[in-house]
């Protein structure tokens, strides 16, 4: 692990955005200017759509970078640098199969909208209303011609442990199946996670993943948080998300201003019981 954090990379519905909230607490962007000052970058990372993140980040937009739709669409302040497209012919027959699912809507992830035919038009409010997104409405989604670059199956009441099964039975070896947390069971292009975003942005970027910090909840998270140098699941995360980070935390901001208080380096103690637990690991693996 690198001696001092240079990038933080935060989830966000679940992780930054608790309980539902839709609008992120006020006390985040002094946080993410404090560590520019410091020299440490801020990443969105999360499965929400490019603008939804802008929109929610508005007062340091420009200033930071994204992961979006689970690491399908990549970004630097108000310039996309990537985006990954499911081949339309298997996205096409995904759809299909997802339209014979009941109690489930359908949302089909383009770089600018997010694409919906719902079968309850409550569906197009929520997302447009209370999510925030940019959102256009078709008779059915093999009208949609742009670029798919993620799509997903929303349940209300949350995923049906039977139908998340069965879509990773069918799928999984051809995309990659992760739950999105609060209700979403999303589908990107094999390889495609935040996990092999952040590498990307490394690249990009010219930062080494052992001086990343990444925080996350849900299991489109998990590749985030393997790669990051250290890594936070919050409290309320699934036990296979937590199994995954090196820490528990029950607020992002805590941990942002811990980070500042020393200013970047993790505390010696959390440090040196990740290298206990590194050791442990390559022992077992012996």
């Amino acid at each position: 692990m690198a001696d001092r954090i240079r990038v933080v990379a935060s989830d966000f519905d679940g992780t930054i955005l608790k309980d539902g909230a839709q609008a992120v607490d006020s006390v985040y962007f002094p946080l993410i200017r404090s560590l520019k000052e410091k020299g440490i970058s801020f990443i969105a990372a999360s499965g929400r759509q490019y603008g939804n993140l802008r929109r929610l980040l508005a007062p340091v937009a420009d200033e930071i970078s994204y992961i979006c739709e689970n690491g399908a669409l990549v970004a630097q302040g108000s310039r996309v640098l990537y985006q990954n497209e499911i081949e339309r012919g298997l996205a096409l027959a995904l759809i299909a199969d997802m339209e014979k699912t009941p109690g489930a809507e359908i949302l089909v992830s383009c770089a600018d909208t997010s694409c919906v035919a719902p079968a309850d038009p409550g569906f197009t409010d929520y997302m447009r209303n209370v999510v925030k997104n940019t959102v256009t409405v078709f008779d059915s989604l093999e009208q949609v011609k742009e670029p798919m670059i993620k799509i997903a199956l929303y349940w209300p009441d949350g995923i049906p442990q039977d139908q998340a099964r069965r879509f990773q039975e069918k799928y999984g070896g051809r995309l990659n199946v992760a739950d999105g947390g609060g209700g979403w069971l999303d589908f990107t292009n094999k390889g495609v996670d935040k996990g092999n975003a952040l590498r990307y942005l490394s690249g990009v970027q010219d930062f080494s993943l052992d001086e990343v910090l990444s925080l996350g909840d849900s299991g489109n998270d998990i590749g985030m948080l393997r790669v990051a140098g250290f890594s936070y699941a919050m409290s309320t995360a699934k036990d296979e998300v937590k199994a995954c980070a090196d820490r528990e935390c029950r607020l992002v901001s805590e941990v942002l201003k811990e980070l500042l208080s020393h200013d970047g380096q993790i505390c010696p103690e959390k440090r040196e019981q990740k290298a206990l637990d590194m050791e442990n690991k390559k022992q077992k693996s012996l």
